[in-house]
């Protein structure tokens, strides 16, 4: 399991401990309780390193004690940023690694302390004993500045209410540039940068061309001009709601004038027009690029024949600060040595000063002993649109993805934007027994809040085959498979000669197991049963824009010839005001989607009140008398008919259902 599957907290207890913090945390900021500084390091560093003893000369008070690590304020943020743990060495681990918390030993040693029943540090937790534990709000504020680039300077919301201290107002924060691999080692390739305004959102497409054929060692070629990478990572500016690049795979010459005009992103040159295929054109803090186009997922841009649609998987898709890809043993993936790539990137400034995003992304290369099965994505976005929740309810859509045959899942994640508060993803095809619905996709473990019952009443359910020796999956146990079935459990014969023989899926065949696999072959292969929802569950995120990456150290199998054996039931659960009145979708705030998309945007007609009377229905044929009657009283004029149910579209203030993952086939 990843670090970043550590923290999964019932959901209930999640919103309202949440929201909790937050009211108590905005009430004690006013106050400044703990003083006013410039920047949330400079704050951190007084109210969590400062204030828990940690400067002090035996912890890390000098460079010379302990692990090495000076915590004192003219020294500390250089000893964290992307420094490699050491004395004693933790390998694999960056003391702070920018943009990534639960990939950063200060966190998880601090975490480790707070929650040891979620979080093992991998040494020990901090600060040591019999020092006590940071509180839950000190933590969070550690993790925001982490997950948004762990700035020397500025700001990061929502650090001083936790910290109950002052700030200036937020401005964008630049994140430190990914350091690119050694050279040998891997490539680094750069999305060119783009500027977004004060308080603006925009989703935009451009082209960028690259060709790191001179970088690439003959043993990490592909047959057919590529090179292969076992490791990938990215980086971006925290203003990112989401970045994928997508590789252009249409028929169109690459200096064909339907690019349009290729010009210099940044840097000394700055808007002047540049070579696309010369290298360094821009010089070396710039990148060359074509012309910026509104678009959704890149769809119409430039030539319009990449064959790219809202169902498109990119090399990757990156809706954190930074992310890591890892794939499983001997599992790598592959690009061309040189090619156009198209940047889709979605992002929004909520600050009052223009701000720029810039992205960097890291391919380590594949060992000749690694480059044995090529990676394939998931990007489930047939029902990207799906859910529907009223103003002030709840709705939970589900939807089934099945896998081809043979294929091995292991890593599984998820997209939403900012009303979805859960995730989850079950082992099986789960649907309706009968009801209004019969057969539709559901939720085997119920539906909270508001949200409505798909099946009306029906039993939502999946059926799980038994396993009792029957190698093929042809519903019959031979006497050949019996001895394989023998041959498994004296060790004479591999488990991946009969994965069915071994039915408690603890990677050996028992005496019972054998003796299953006899009755079977003389009585018959035995009906499937119902599966259990609870053992079912693979997958549980809460927060929309830091999902969890469940990686997965022994893949999932779906190696049935049955589609029911093959499938994933996932369920997302959208909350339009439900918990929090104010959370509602709203028309007065909510942007029109770009190239005027017919996918969400401000309803046509508002359906209940936001002032006045809130959260109940407006009437009326007019705005005007939909407003009048939100009225508090005949005639208050203090009412405003404003809230809308909440669709699936293109923008944050609408919502996205996508199962994300990695799987290879064997």
């Amino acid at each position: 399991m990843t670090r970043r599957a550590w923290v999964h907290l019932p959901l209930v207890i999640a919103i309202v401990a949440l929201q909790a913090v937050g009211t108590a945390a905005a009430a004690r900021a006013a106050e400044c309780n703990n003083g006013s500084f410039d920047s949330t390091f400079a704050l951190i560093q007084a109210a969590v390193f400062e204030r828990h003893g940690c400067t002090a000369g035996p912890c890390h008070g000098s460079a010379e004690v302990g692990s090495g690590l000076d915590l004192r304020p003219d020294a500390a943020y250089d000893a964290l940023i992307d420094v490699d743990a050491r004395t004693p060495p933790v390998p694999g681990w960056k003391r702070v690694l920018v943009g990534q918390a639960e990939a950063s030993l200060l966190w998880v040693n601090l975490a480790a302390k707070l929650q040891p029943e979620r979080v093992q540090a991998p040494l020990r937790a901090m600060p040591l004993d019999p020092q006590p534990a940071i509180s839950a709000a000190e933590l969070e504020a550690v993790r925001l500045w982490i997950e948004k680039g762990a700035p020397r300077t500025g700001v990061v919301p929502g650090t001083a209410e936790l910290l109950d201290a002052c700030l200036p107002p937020p401005e964008p924060i630049e994140i430190k540039p990914l350091p690119p691999p050694p050279p040998g080692t891997g490539v680094q390739l750069r999305m060119p940068r783009w500027e977004l305004s004060a308080r603006t959102e925009h989703e935009v497409c451009f082209a960028s061309y690259y060709d790191v054929t001179d970088q690439v060692p003959e043993q990490f070629r592909g047959p057919n001009g590529t090179f292969r990478y076992k490791f990938h990572q990215t980086r971006q500016d925290p203003l990112s709601h989401h970045m994928v690049p997508v590789l252009y795979e249409g028929k169109t010459a690459l200096d064909s004038p339907l690019w349009g005009e290729f010009r210099c992103r940044g840097g000394a040159r700055d808007g002047e027009r540049c070579d696309q295929f010369t290298r360094g054109a821009c010089g070396a803090d710039a990148e060359c690029a074509s012309p910026l186009q509104e678009s959704v997922a890149c769809i119409g841009y430039g030539p319009g024949d990449g064959g790219i649609g809202l169902t498109t998987a990119g090399i990757s898709i990156t809706q954190q600060t930074a992310e890591e890809f890892y794939y499983a043993p001997g599992v790598y993936g592959e690009l061309p040595l040189k090619g156009m790539i198209l940047w889709s990137s979605h992002a929004f400034n909520l600050t009052d000063k223009a701000g720029k995003l810039e992205a960097w992304l890291n391919f380590e290369f594949a060992p000749p002993d690694e480059q044995q099965t090529p990676a394939q994505e998931i990007f489930e976005a047939t029902n990207v649109f799906k859910a529907s929740a009223p103003a002030f309810g709840t709705d939970e859509p589900c939807a089934i993805s099945t896998f081809p045959q043979h294929t091995q899942v292991f890593e599984l994640s998820s997209h939403m934007h900012k009303r979805g508060k859960r995730w989850r993803t079950f082992r099986g095809a789960f649907r309706c027994q009968g009801g209004p619905a019969d057969g539709a996709p559901c939720s085997p473990l119920g539906y909270d809040f508001a949200s409505r019952d798909v099946c009306g009443g029906a039993p939502c359910g999946a059926l799980q085959r038994q396993h009792v020796g029957d190698c093929d999956l042809d519903e019959q146990v031979t006497v050949a498979e019996l001895v394989t079935g023998v041959g498994i459990a004296l060790a004479q014969q591999p488990l991946a000669a009969c994965a069915d023989a071994d039915a408690d899926g603890d990677d050996a065949v028992a005496i019972n197991e054998l003796l299953r696999a006899v009755n079977a072959a003389l009585n018959g292969v035995p009906a499937p049963l119902p599966r259990d929802p609870e053992q079912s569950l693979l997958y549980v995120s809460l927060v929309y824009n830091d999902p969890v990456v469940l990686r997965l150290a022994q893949p999932i199998d779906l190696a049935s010839p049955l589609e029911s054996e093959r499938s994933f039931t996932f369920c997302a659960l959208y909350d339009n005001g439900f918990t929090d009145p104010r959370e509602v979708k709203r028309r007065s705030t909510s942007p029109l989607p770009p190239l005027s998309l017919p996918f969400g945007g401000p309803c046509a007609m508002p359906t209940h009140c936001t002032d006045g009377r809130p959260q109940e229905p407006c009437s009326g044929a007019t705005q005007a008398e939909r407003d009048a009657s939100c009225d508090s009283r005949p005639g208050a004029g203090d009412g405003f008919c404003d809230a809308c149910p909440l669709l699936g579209g293109v923008t944050t203030e609408d919502e996205m259902f996508i199962l994300l993952g990695h799987y290879f086939v064997r």
